[in-house]
């Protein structure tokens, strides 16, 4: 069996054939592939010039997804970065500084999402990292998945709810198979979300053991992934003795970032705490980063990553640049710093294996982030208006539609800025679901905070006004609710009866940033905003391969 051909027994599994044959852009990828793995082989391996030279191809695909990376914080910091880091690729590369999001209230998965398949949550099926099932009643992974078993993990996943390809699919596509491609992120969502559907293996660090883990969805998980999970070279044994201290010489310095009212100092912060490892405080340190670039290693050393002349490989990548534990910038003010400064020489030090193992004249290298997606602030004494209690809400709205159609309980839950109805008891009631929904939504926009409420119905017939485009782009109906809402600025979502920090709802979430660097992109910078969907097509043009399935933006110009 050639290796095309292998491919597309492995990718055909049942789960994946079922989107298919209800996806007409899938059913279209998978027929591609069948003409392409029936071609000779001679056809498909055909020899690379050179990169650089006309008509070439890369020999090595390297992807960097940045999670809450700042165009802002970079220019801050331009003067405290290494030349051979972030400075190299700025100065070398073609820079979108502002990329949008045609989003409400985003998560850093659902932008992620947008970035990697050129297409809103509407058409790709991702709108957040974790949604809510309503047969089980409780909120999953956006891919959890019960059909296939985890590998170092305990979680079930697959790409199944990604209804459209990515850029690693339309390689794998445009090689009949035969490129090989790595996903490694911190987390799974994003790992599997880069990956896409035929990858050979998609990594990350699992939450509860720190090993490096993945789906039995994919085909491969290399030897030397698993020996990294051997104590002696596993996360555990490093970080029982590490400790996060800031960079030397910049305790005392002028916090770049937010400079109105910090100043940096010293901080420690280990990750080691009686016998057990956090491992989501670690995902949120600049370790993480290293720890990625350090199985990166492995790949290019026994994975030999990028050797083959004939074909080109992908590797994905995905780095941490938000704020430690997820908190507000102010109380991690000089964590953030350190972060971006060590971020830039963990750059570096990609940049360096890369040029070792492949050369940067055969790499093409993209950079691609989200921006800000949390809105945790501290805000002035009177600016914060109000708390929207979910909890509360759902038991008023449960009350009235008690008083209007009879005893039940009429609402499942409230989450994610949408509310999930008991769709069981209304069929049982007979009552038509659009009629509930009407009801349901008249009551919530007298609710003290509501700022707009949309019904699903509403949301799915078509209608064209700007506000209501912007909802629909970030609902999908496989997983969205039967109302969706929004809350007026200044107000808080306090999604449970906890004390903790919320968000509070604003409107001026930071654009995220793009940067393509490979032999032959002029260096330049593009400061006037751009649509985060036209990204996934511009890269598949420099690239030349065709854009994600679900993608219906064109290419931006070079």
């Amino acid at each position: 069996m050639g290796i095309g051909r292998e491919i597309l027994v492995q990718s055909n599994r049942q789960q994946t054939m079922m989107k298919v044959q209800n996806n007409a852009n899938l059913r279209t990828l998978v027929s591609v592939l069948v003409l392409l793995t029936s071609l000779p082989a001679t056809l498909q391996a055909v020899p690379q010039p050179k990169a650089g030279e006309a008509g070439s191809v890369p020999k090595l695909i390297v992807g960097i997804t940045i999670d809450q990376l700042r165009s802002d914080y970079l220019t801050a910091l331009r003067d405290k970065l290494g030349e051979n880091g972030f400075k190299r690729l700025l100065n070398g590369g073609r820079v979108y500084s502002q990329v949008t999001f045609d989003l409400d209230n985003p998560d850093a998965t659902a932008t992620l999402a947008v970035l990697a398949t050129g297409a809103y949550p509407c058409f790709n099926g991702i709108p957040a990292r974790q949604v809510w099932d309503s047969r089980l009643e409780r909120p999953q992974s956006v891919f959890w998945d019960r059909d296939f078993s985890g590998k170092y993990t305990a979680e079930t996943l697959s790409p199944k709810a990604l209804s459209s390809t990515v850029l690693a699919d339309e390689l794998k596509v445009a090689s009949g198979g035969a490129s090989r491609v790595f996903s490694i992120a911190p987390d799974a969502e994003t790992a599997i979300l880069n990956g896409g559907h035929t990858s050979n293996c998609a990594v990350w660090i699992d939450n509860r053991t720190g090993k490096w883990a993945s789906t039995g969805y994919y085909r491969e998980f290399p030897s030397f992934v698993a020996e990294q999970n051997v104590y002696s070279q596993s996360l555990f044994a490093d970080l029982t003795q590490t400790v996060w201290e800031p960079l030397e010489g910049t305790a005392g310095q002028p916090n770049r970032l937010l400079p109105y009212r910090y100043k940096t100092s010293r901080f420690a912060h280990s990750f080691y705490q009686d016998n057990r490892i956090s491992y989501s405080a670690f995902k949120t340190s600049p370790m993480v980063n290293d720890a990625i670039v350090g199985l990166t290693r492995r790949f290019f050393r026994d994975g030999f990553l990028g050797k083959n002349d004939n074909f080109t490989d992908m590797l994905q990548l995905s780095f941490y640049a938000g704020t430690y534990l997820n908190e507000r910038p102010e109380l991690y003010a000089d964590e953030l710093q350190d972060i971006y400064l060590r971020l830039d020489k963990t750059i570096a030090n990609l940049l360096a294996l890369i040029d070792q193992e492949v050369g940067l004249d055969n790499t093409f290298i993209y950079i691609v982030s989200n921006g800000q997606t949390l809105a945790r602030t501290t805000d002035a004494e009177g600016t914060l208006r109000g708390e929207f209690n979910t909890v509360r809400c759902q038991a008023l709205l449960n009350a009235h539609l008690v008083s209007r159609y009879g005893q039940e309980q009429w609402v499942g839950t409230v989450r994610n800025g949408q509310i999930y109805l008991n769709r069981d008891a209304i069929r049982s009631h007979r009552l038509s679901r659009s009629e509930v929904e009407t009801e349901a939504a008249g009551f919530l926009t007298l609710m003290d905070g509501i700022d707009d409420v949309v019904t699903a119905s509403r949301l799915l017939s078509g209608d064209s006004s700007d506000r209501l485009a912007r909802l629909r782009n970030g609902y999908h109906k496989a997983t969205g609710g039967d109302l969706v809402f929004s809350l007026q600025p200044g107000w808080v979502m306090q999604e449970d009866d906890s004390s903790a920090s919320h968000s509070q709802t604003r409107h001026d979430i930071t654009p995220g940033l793009a940067l393509l660097f490979a032999p032959g992109i002029t260096a330049s910078t593009v400061t006037v905003p751009v649509d985060a969907a036209c990204i996934a097509p511009t890269i598949a043009a420099c690239i030349r391969i065709r854009a994600p399935s679900a993608c219906r933006v064109p290419a931006l110009t070079m």
